[in-house]
């Protein structure tokens, strides 16, 4: 936490996988609910079977059957 990255960038390409590129910390996972924090809010990605695939100090890959993808 702390740093300052400008932006949070994300790619989701509809096949159950979203990248996360930018982000401060992860807040909370299991395998509903992923919660990252990032310099201006927070990124919730619900669903089912969701796995933090890889986990790196600026990127993280949460694999599952995304349902919803929230900006907060």
């Amino acid at each position: 936490m702390g740093n300052s990255r400008s932006s949070l960038y994300c790619y989701y390409n509809f096949t159950n996988k979203i990248d996360v590129l930018n982000y401060d910390s992860i807040g909370h996972f299991d395998s509903n609910k992923v919660i990252i924090r990032y310099n201006k809010g927070t990124l919730v990605i619900t669903g089912t079977d969701l796995v933090v695939s890889k986990l790196m100090s600026d990127e993280v890959l949460v694999l599952g059957k995304i349902q919803n993808i929230e900006l907060r």
